[in-house]
């Protein structure tokens, strides 16, 4: 079984468990919760064969994750897959960023949204669509958690090089980006956490945190450096 189809197979099986109280409740309820599951299985599905099945990125990771972005207030990031919006909302909260999420399912689209609200944070967007249409045209970070049949193919990594202005960060969650080695890896939490930098960002500059310059060189505890070699090669469109 190949990783897209236990994905599909793991979906399934908890839409099926999500379905169960429609067969329990009485015939009014039931059908109207039986037709509930279903809008919410089309969008599932398609979603998970096409990029990946929704899961929640781990609180614990967070700290990381913001770490490796190095967003100052300034600046403009982007959670592509953005979820029910709790990674979104933090992001804006610890770094001041402006923060936009793109998310396919309109459920979680809509839970995103009133988390966002809820939340009482200014700059904290998100919309319902297609990752693969989204205008990153001025977004210098972007998010990604995704699978070795979505993130890591060679389409996704053409279409960051053509949405994206040079020297944006990308910052991927367990799945490399396909075909060129990141520039810095941290492997000190549950999965690795790899850190592109896309053609544009001049080797030599160091960012300081908060100011909002380019960077190069992440320097950070646990975080591996690539070799001079690796770090000599970008993106390329």
């Amino acid at each position: 079984m190949t990783a897209r189809q236990r994905d599909l197979l793991q979906t399934l099986v908890v839409l099926g468990v999500l379905a169960t109280p429609g067969w329990l409740l009485p015939p009014t309820w039931g059908l109207a919760w039986l037709a509930a599951v279903a809008v919410l299985a089309g969008p599932s599905v398609w979603l998970t064969w096409s990029h990946a099945p929704f899961v929640v990125t781990p609180a614990s990771e967070v700290e990381r994750i913001v770490t490796a972005l190095r967003l100052s207030p300034d600046e403009s990031f982007c959670d592509l897959g953005a979820g029910d919006g709790q990674l979104l909302v933090e992001i804006r909260r610890r770094t001041g960023a402006r923060c936009h999420g793109i998310e396919a399912t309109p459920l979680l689209y809509a839970v995103a949204r009133m988390r966002i609200a809820a939340s009482g944070l200014d700059r904290a967007t998100v919309q319902l669509g297609d990752l693969y249409r989204a205008d990153l045209s001025e977004v210098d970070a972007v998010y990604v958690w995704g699978t070795a049949y979505g993130v890591g193919t060679e389409a996704f990594r053409q279409f960051l090089e053509q949405a994206l202005p040079p020297g944006a960060r990308v910052v991927s969650y367990h799945t490399p980006l396909w075909g060129e080695p990141a520039q810095h890896t941290d492997t000190r939490g549950l999965r690795p956490l790899h850190v592109y930098i896309l053609p544009g960002t001049r080797p030599t500059e160091q960012r300081e945190p908060g100011t909002g310059a380019e960077l190069s060189r992440v320097e950070v505890a646990g975080v591996e450096p690539a070799s001079e070699a690796t770090q000599s090669k970008r993106l390329r469109v």
